[in-house]
């Protein structure tokens, strides 16, 4: 929008609010920097205020502190009634002074008021004492003024302690200096009651130790009048705690396969006696742990027990079940008191073990642009060989990153407004002999401004059997050699000061460059209405010089000082620094800071506080009888200090002194007890140089520091030797690792526990999985650093006036903050895409791509292949004569070759253990840990597992009957010999093959390898068995064997059909079911049939929902009563154990009945809690009612004494008040409203009144049924009911509810349009709306009105379905569901069954099943398919046999026969089948399911194509994204939806490491 012509608009600027602001409040403290009393003051600023009341109060530490409000404990409570008066607020002390103040004060200026405050002091002479100061001013409201407490001392207090000891040091403010003679005495701050007067006084070193004191205390420090506290809390040493190195064998499962856990538990607690200052490790062995195994979904399928051994070890082996839910699985171990608690992670997942694995390298050098770089891929197979020629497919994606040279915290190195730079290029190539691929990358061009990239180097390695691993690399480009650092101490400047700026300029490794040229430059952001304008300000050369820290400041950081840039004018700047290498490469870093435009105020020094001091020592690490030298720089000298060194508590403690511009070295002797790490804390004090004023203010300074000492822990380590028989052996043979432990004296360790894993490389490359070395984790410096002693100081309080303090109550200025417009300012269109325009470059040969960035950043890489594919060479094994002998079969697989837990070395130190390998051709992880005592060690090594001749199958992970494959298996010669090898092929009954696949005859050159395509066709479901075997002309064979499972066909259900006879009958009912015949195999499916007396399914676990809710709410007692009053008589027919007893439930029904007088509120409503705190609620009250007349229903049979008065007062709040309750419960949505109001109608109409009855009738005829929700049609259909006068508003109603009906052939549920748009979701929360709550009022209905409606079962099975946790979501859909069941129970399925349900397949008997009292059982039957497609015959004996010779009759009839009258009997008839025809058509079971794929490769959309048919067609090695779509037309619960992988397809599983990163989706 824009103005037609300018326009001038005039407004007035008011003065500011006039009030009072404190530089600080509370407890503060001040140190009398003069001997004139007039120059102690307490400073207030004002803003047009002019007149200022002070109250002063003299009041004494000690006595007072604890009971004032300044302590936070103060248990005064201030009342806001009457005057405000500073007694409200001050309770302690006395009055010394009220008085009001004048001040003259320019209009909106900020300006100091200074109070004298000495004159309160207890002791003025010595310029010593405690003051609260109560300041109000004229025109405050109710609630503002200050209030401050303010301590004048000369002495200060700084306390450590540990969980048994305190030490006090006692020190002048001013100089620090010691403080001898102080006393001290202890408060409890809960009691107020003087803990014990310490006996002790501090020391020549103003040192005080005493023995802990009671927690939660205060401590007040005396020194002659002088007096200051502290208070010190509870130390945490972190002791005891418990250590464990729980590891298994290999990290990654798949189901089915056996998990070996190893683990060892140490605790570590203090030390008893002269050792307690240090921390001591213990086995606790016989400690039993429960062991509980859970899934990806915390489901627990295993658990056990495990005892710690003599050692504090133990071991545990479990099997995965079948159906394990995929994803990180995990066991806990735990003490029943969870004192011991620790947890072990593990992965389940489907996955195709690896048979090689691949790397890629970068040179190490820095990579900058106009440079280039090689990147190297690399692959070879795990049992031995290279993989030459195999296909690697590059991709090489450049992003634009930030770096920061390394030692240079808090300079900025980058631009704030960066560009953007995404870009990526692909390359493919065959590896060289070696198994190698080369790629050049060539950088060039630069962003604007320059920005480092970070390139990421992936290459996917596809084998000739199509297994693809990736790996990948990552580096960073730099656009200069140098960087430019800029630093500002502020982002906000005042006008007319000088810009607090440092430089650095530093090489990518972090060296300092000195002598270079920075170019800065400084703009100024002007807003403009849709741009920002820059406008520059300041233009400089400078050159670096060589420069050194500040050492008598460290908060100036390191870098060179930049002096005399003054802006004169406010506004948002931006700072430019830009440096350009010996190649004129530009490299630059920008800063955005602001300069505010007000009247500069004078300021005083920053507040007080304790600054780092730092400590250097001069190891890292150190050996036993070492000496460690500490050596201390202080911020400020001359001062004194105090150190401590401390493990588990306090060691010693000692004082020092250090003169002025001097440092000090602390000399630690290192002793035994200290390993692995002791710590030393160094406090010193003293003053901070001074500053000019009125007079010299000496400003007193502390700095607080600690460092770890660590120690060489290297007397616990054991020398742990593996020494495999054999490095490289063959599959399945017998071998040995033997293994010898030393320790430190290099003394054979005997008895030592030793756990050996082998395990497959290849499996454990997929994570990455590693076994911790146990010497890291018990002695680990981390845990012997968990004591972290208590500290208080009482310069906490310390303050010294500072502008930086004051909030004033103004209105920003308008200034662009970061990422606003300055950053869309600086933002450049780009463009994408390879190649094209000035800066693109075409594609011109295979070997050769590009990936460019975006043209405006002109930002280039060039990737060139300089690979060869030719050359091999390498050796392998020789050869043998060929003999006769069978060739052994590689049938055993599993990727761990032993897990021995628990050998025990013998006197010399060794153990040998034996195991067999597996039958992969592999390399295989040799693992050895052990442990004694204290004392542990950790070792490995690798044995290779190969052949000279080897063949690898690489079949599917499983088939779906009918399927047609290709098994691909791999011939590979580890020999310099060419063999002619004789392969054969042969399967069970499972799998069919052609005859001429069944052999091959290969020429295999020396060290090559080959693919055979072996073609197979499932025939039959269970498990495929396939063996291969390979023989050489001079004698070199292989054979291997694999198994997998063939999936039965995907059956469909021809027809479901559901029913009932009804009680009081016996009859039979018959089905016809047509005979499939030749349309479906024989061997899959059947027809299924489940009878039952009762669709009341378990009911328990919503009762006790109701019952045990522990809710105070109104709405929920009722719902507790209603539930007893529905189920009672239900749960106990079907004899339901856990039950509260009658008597129970009888007082849980009375007590709630006999509470509604209290609970009713005059106007005979009711709130949504007990007791009358807030107004009555319109559905609240019409609950209650409702529970009220269903009571009444049952009160003579149950013995309920019903409250006769307060349901004559619900009557009258009905007629009097409801209609003003929904009012102020704001439901005026008319459809919601009306609900309320036919709810009322409904419950009037159940206690005895008609009152509301022709209401809701008129609410209905205007309405219409479309008019009113579903719930409303629900309680009209029961109110109308057994009404002359209703009766074509019922049929009106029954007849728009079935058409409101979504029905399958078992269940039922009305579409309810209550979660529409127009109506508001918090009128729906107000009268508890749900679909589930819906569906329970109309069955209760349907039960009242039509009992013999065949939609009330379905009704009823629908509800059941949907609960979850045996249960429905909250208590209303439990209360009316149940009701609503209570009373199907009692119309249809109240006489106790009797019967026996028998059936018939035409002639053939299929069984029976008795049906007495009753019972929740379901008798199930199955008839397999040949017996519906053959026909079949009865022995005599009752049994049936079946030829398969004849067809039965094309109609088959099913017959169900109900023997008896008592009871209902429930059926239900399937049929499932398998087609022969396997393209199935779509099923319409009210879901629409869509599934799609697609290519997920960009730059090959054609990979993936739907052909006319409907089928898809599938490039090899392609990558596919497959989408689902799910949708319905009505409510659906409990929906899974399972999509099970073709047996072609591999999941590019993000959870291992091979994967390489996932395509980008486009959604």
């Amino acid at each position: 929008q824009h103005l037609a012509q300018e326009a001038v608009f005039e407004f007035n600027v008011l003065a500011a609010k006039a009030k009072l602001y404190p530089f600080q409040q509370g407890f503060l403290t001040l140190y009398p920097t003069s001997d004139d009393p007039a120059l102690l003051t307490y400073s207030v600023v004002s803003v047009n205020v002019k007149k200022i009341r002070v109250v002063l109060f003299q009041a004494d530490l000690e006595r007072d502190y604890i009971d004032s409000s300044f302590s936070g404990r103060s248990r005064h409570q201030i009342s806001h009634d009457g005057p405000k008066t500073p007694e409200k607020y001050i309770k302690v002390g006395k009055v010394v002074k009220d008085y009001w103040l004048e001040v003259d004060v320019p209009l909106d200026q900020p300006t100091e008021v200074k109070i004298p405050i000495a004159e309160a002091l207890e002791f003025p002479d010595e310029l010593i004492g405690n003051v609260i100061v109560w300041i109000d001013w004229e025109g405050s409201s109710e609630y503002e003024h200050i209030s401050s407490w303010i301590q004048v001392t000369k002495i200060a207090a700084t306390a450590t302690g540990d969980t048994d000891q305190t030490f006090v040091w006692v020190h002048n403010l001013k100089d620090g200096k010691p403080v001898q003679n102080a006393s001290i005495t202890t408060y409890a701050y809960a009691t107020k009651k003087k803990n014990s007067e310490i006996a002790q006084v501090s020391d020549e070193e103003g040192l005080i130790h005493y023995n802990k004191i009671a927690a939660d205390s205060i401590s007040f420090v005396r020194k002659g009048n002088d007096c200051v506290f502290f208070s010190i809390y509870d130390a945490y040493d972190g002791l005891p705690q418990n250590l464990a190195l729980i590891f298994n064998d290999r990290g990654l499962y798949k189901p089915k396969e056996t998990v070996s856990i190893k683990g060892w538990v140490r605790r570590l607690s203090k030390g008893i006696g002269a050792s307690r200052p240090f921390p001591q490790l213990s086995s606790p062995k016989g400690l039993v742990l429960d062991a509980k195994v859970n899934d990806g979904r915390y489901i627990e399928f295993h658990s056990t027990k495990v005892t710690l051994s003599e050692n504090g070890s133990f071991s545990l082996q479990f099997d995965l079940p079948d159906n394990v839910n995929l994803g990180n699985g995990f066991v806990t171990f735990a003490t029943a008191d969870h004192s011991f608690s620790f947890t072990n992670q593990f992965k389940i997942q489907e996955f195709r073990t690896p048979e090689f694995n691949s790397s890629v390298s970068a040179s190490v050098d820095p990579k900058i642009t106009e440079s280039s770089t090689i990147v190297t891929a690399s692959a070879k197979y795990y049992a031995g060989g290279a993989l030459d020629g195999a296909q690697a497919n590059w991709n090489i994606n450049a992003e634009g990153s930030y770096f920061s040279p390394s030692g240079y915290p808090g300079f900025t190195f980058s631009s704030s407004n960066q560009p953007s730079i995404n870009s990526s290029a692909s390359l493919s190539g065959r590896t060289d002999a070696d198994g190698e691929h080369k790629a050049k990358i060539n950088f060039f061009g630069q962003s604007t401004p320059p920005r480092p990239v970070t390139v990421t180097a992936t290459c996917n390695i596809i084998d000739l059997n199509n297994q693809q691993i990736s790996s990948s690399t990552s580096f960073v480009v730099h656009p200069s050699r140098l960087y430019v650092g800029v630093h500002l101490d502020s982002t906000f400047v005042i006008e007319g000061q000088q810009l607090p700026l440092s430089v650095v300029v530093s090489d990518v490794e972090g060296k300092p460059q000195f002598n270079s040229k920075i170019e800065l430059e400084i703009f100024q952001l002007i807003q403009k209405r849709k741009s920002v304008q820059r406008k520059s300000v300041y233009q400089k050369e400078i050159i670096v010089p060589e420069f050194h820290a500040d050492a008598d400041d460290d908060s100036k950081p390191l870098g060179h000082r930049i002096e005399g840039i003054v802006l004169e004018t406010g506004g948002s700047f931006e700072l430019i620094a830009k440096i350009r290498d010996e190649k004129s490469l530009l490299n630059q870093a920008s800063k955005t800071f602001w300069v505010s435009g007000v009247v500069s105020t004078p300021r005083g020094p920053p507040q007080v506080h304790t600054q780092n001091l730092e400590l250097i020592l001069d190891k890292t690490l150190y050996e036993v009888d070492q000496t460690a030298k500490i050596f201390v720089q202080p911020p400020f000298t001359p001062c004194q200090g105090v150190w401590s060194l401390y493990s588990a508590s306090f060691i010693e403690r000692h004082s020092f002194t250090i003169a002025e511009n001097s440092t000090h070295v602390i000399e630690v002797p290192i002793l035994k007890e200290y390993s692995p790490v002791v710590r030393i804390s160094v406090d010193v004090v003293g003053s901070q140089p001074p500053l000019k004023g009125p007079q010299e203010l000496v400003i007193p300074a502390s700095a607080h520091g600690v460092a770890s000492i660590e120690i060489s822990a290297v007397r616990n380590k054991l020398k742990v030797i593996s020494v495999p028989e054999s490095t490289k052996v063959q599959p399945g043979a017998e071998t040995s690792v033997s293994i010898t432990v030393r320790d430190f004296e290099d003394k054979p360790v005997a008895d030592s526990e030793v756990t050996l894993i082998v395990v497959d490389e290849a499996v454990l490359s997929l994570t990455g999985h590693s076994i911790g070395d146990p010497f890291d984790t018990f002695l680990s410096r981390m845990s012997f650093q968990s004591f972290n002693p208590s500290r208080a100081d009482s310069r906490g309080s310390l303050f010294v006036l500072s502008w930086d303090q004051i909030a004033l109550e103004r209105e920003e200025p308008k200034v662009m903050r970061r990422g606003g417009m300055m950053k869309r300012c600086m933002a450049m269109p780009m463009s994408d895409g390879l190649g094209g325009g000035a800066d693109g470059y075409a594609m011109s040969q295979p070997c050769f791509a590009m990936a460019a960035c975006s043209s405006s950043s002109r930002e280039m890489m060039m990737m060139e292949c300089e690979s060869s594919c030719g050359g091999y060479e390498g050796g392998g094994y020789g050869g043998s004569k060929e003999d006769n002998s069978p060739i052994a079969v590689r049938s055993n697989f599993n990727p761990l070759a032993v897990f021995s837990p628990d050998a025990k070395t013998d006197a010399e130190g060794k153990v040998t253990i034996n195991f067999k390998m597996p039958d992969n051709l592999t390399s295989y992880r040799v693992w050895t840990i052990t442990a004694k005592g204290n004392l542990f060690g950790r070792h490995e090594t690798s044995i290779s597992a190969q052949l000279p001749l080897m063949i690898r199958p690489s079949a599917p992970r499983f088939l779906n009957f009918a399927d047609k494959a290709f098994i691909s298996v791999v011939l590979q010669s580890q020999t310099e010999k060419e063999l002619q090898v004789k392969v054969g092929f042969r399967t069970n009954s499972n799998l069919q093959t052609q005859q001429n696949h069944r052999g091959f005859l290969v020429n295999l050159p020396p060290l090559k390898r080959t693919s055979l395509l072996f073609p197979v066709e499932a025939v039959e479901v269970g498990t495929a068995r396939c063996q291969w075997a390979a023989s050489s002309s001079i004698g070199f064979s292989d054979a291997a064997e694999v198994k997998f499972p063939i999936w039965t066909p995907c059956t469909s259900e021809a027809f479901a059909t559901y029913g009932e006879i009804d009680d009081g009958e016996t009859k039979a009912i018959i089905q016809p079911v047509l005979n499939p015949k030749d349309k479906v195999f024989a061997q899959f499916g059947g027809l299924e049939v489940n009878l039952s007396s009762t669709t009341l399914s378990s009911l328990t676990d919503c009762f006790l929902y109701l019952w045990e809710c522990s809710f105070d709410m109104v709405e929920s007692a009722a719902s507790r009563a209603l539930s007893i009053v529905a189920l009672q008589d239900v749960l106990k027919s079907f004899n339901v154990k856990k039950l509260p007893s009658n008597q129970r439930m009888f007082e849980m029904v009375q007590n709630f009945l006999d509470n509604l007088s209290k609970w009713q509120y005059p106007n005979g409503g009711f709130g949504y809690y007990p007791g009358r705190n807030s107004q009555s609620r319109s559905y609240v009250s019409t609950f209650v009612g409702f529970t009220l007349s269903r009571v009444i229903a049952k009160a003579e049979a149950n013995g309920y004494s019903v409250p006769k008065d307060v349901v004559s007062k619900l009557l009258g709040y009905f007629a009097n008040s409801y209609e003003n309750d929904l009012n102020l419960d704001h439901i005026t949505t008319p459809i919601i409203r009306d609900q309320c109001l036919i709810f009322a109608a409904y419950v009037q109409n159940e206690l005895g009144s008609s009152a509301g009855v022709e209401k809701a009738a008129r609410i209905y005829r205007e309405r219409k049924n479309e008019g009113l929700s579903m719930e409303s049609l629900g309680w009209l259909l029961q109110t109308f009911h057994g009404k002359d006068a209703y009766k074509e508003d019922s049929a009106s109603i029954v007849r728009f509810l079935a058409n409101r009906v979504n029905e399958t052939a078992e269940t039922a549920n009305f579409i309810t349009s209550f979660s529409d748009a127009k109506l508001a979701s918090s009128a729906q929360i107000l009268v508890l709306h749900s679909d589930r709550k819906t569906d329970g009022i109309l069955l209760d209905a349907l039960l009242v009105t039509d009992p013999k409606n065949p939609l009330i079962t379905k009704i009823v099975k629908g509800l059941l379905a949907h609960k979850k946790k045996g249960k429905w979501h909250n208590s209303q859909e439990n209360i009316f569901i149940l009701l609503a069941l209570d009373r199907f129970f009692r119309v249809l399925e109240s006489t106790p069954p009797d019967f026996s349900g028998k059936l018939w397949l035409d002639d053939l008997y299929l069984g029976d099943h008795s049906f007495k009292g009753f019972s929740t059982d379901v008798a199930k039957f199955f008839v397999p398919m040949q017996h519906v497609v053959y026909s079949s015959s009865s022995s005599s004996d009752g049994s049936s046999s079946s030829s398969g010779e004849g067809q039965a009759p094309d109609v088959r009839n099913l017959v169900v026969f109900k023997d008896g009258n008592a009871g209902r009997l429930y059926y239900r008839l399937g049929l499932t089948y398998a087609p022969r025809d396997l393209k199935l058509k779509a099923m319409s079971n009210g879901f629409v399911v869509e599934r799609t794929f697609k290519s997920a490769d960009p730059k090959d959309p054609d990979a993936v194509q739907r052909q006319p048919d409907g089928s898809w067609k599938i490039k090899k090695n392609a990558t596919v994204s497959v989408k689902l779509t799910l949708s319905n037309s009505s409510r659906r619960y409990h929906a899974a939806l399972i999509d099970k992988i073709a047996g072609g397809f591999e999941v590019m599983n993000p959870a291992l490491s091979i994967t390489g990163p996932l395509p980008k989706s486009e959604e």
